[in-house]
């Protein structure tokens, strides 16, 4: 919700409530206007869910190599 300081303020459309979250301008929402805004307000900003799926993805690479260098190599 924007107020304008003098007494009047109107809500965020969907799509600036989307920008703000960081979907892309394309994503489309379906549903009321209420419905949309509740979907939006749970959600986890889109460049926060790609840096943190991110950072898990070099975690588990990264344990992934420590764990084969340290296995010794089995000779056939």
């Amino acid at each position: 919700m924007i107020d304008y300081g003098d007494g009047t303020y109107r809500y965020f459309s969907v799509r600036e409530s989307a920008r703000l979250q960081t979907f892309p301008d394309g994503y489309l929402f379906h549903g009321s206007w209420t419905e949309t805004m509740r979907q939006l307000g749970n959600a986890v900003p889109v460049r926060l869910a790609n840096a943190v799926g991110a950072s898990v993805a070099v975690q588990l690479l990264s344990a992934s190599e420590s764990r084969l260098k340290a296995r010794p190599l089995r000779r056939a």
